[in-house]
């Protein structure tokens, strides 16, 4: 008389660790991809708010002034990174704010332009 197979084989053991070890390394794939997004939206956002104070401070002072500008140059280089530029072009009464920085995790440089009126 033959006994019945009760329990899981080894192989049957090993199938259900890959499959488990294939899902944790897509789900680890998925999170990194999560904080790099994330990453990517802060310094986005941080450019924006950088660039916007920039036009803001012109406009209350009427005029663009060198020692603002030289510190908030430093300002964008301590928030976005030391590779990070900003630049402002005063033309009449327009002012164009550029700023450009390293892209999170690709060889592309993001950027915005904020254009104003003083």
């Amino acid at each position: 008389m033959r006994m019945r197979q009760r329990g899981m084989t080894l192989l049957e053991v090993m199938i259900a660790v890959v499959v488990l070890a294939l899902g944790l390394i897509a789900s680890a794939g998925l999170q990194l991809r999560a904080l790099q997004a994330t990453d990517s939206a802060r310094r986005d956002t941080q450019a924006v708010y950088l660039a916007q104070g920039m036009l803001e401070n012109a406009r209350a002072a009427g005029r663009l002034e060198a020692s603002a500008l030289s510190q908030w140059q430093a300002q964008v280089k301590a928030s976005l990174g030391a590779q990070a530029q900003g630049r402002v072009v005063h033309t009449g009464d327009m002012l164009v704010v550029d700023i450009h920085w390293p892209g999170a995790g690709t060889a592309e440089r993001q950027g915005i332009n904020l254009q104003g009126q003083l």
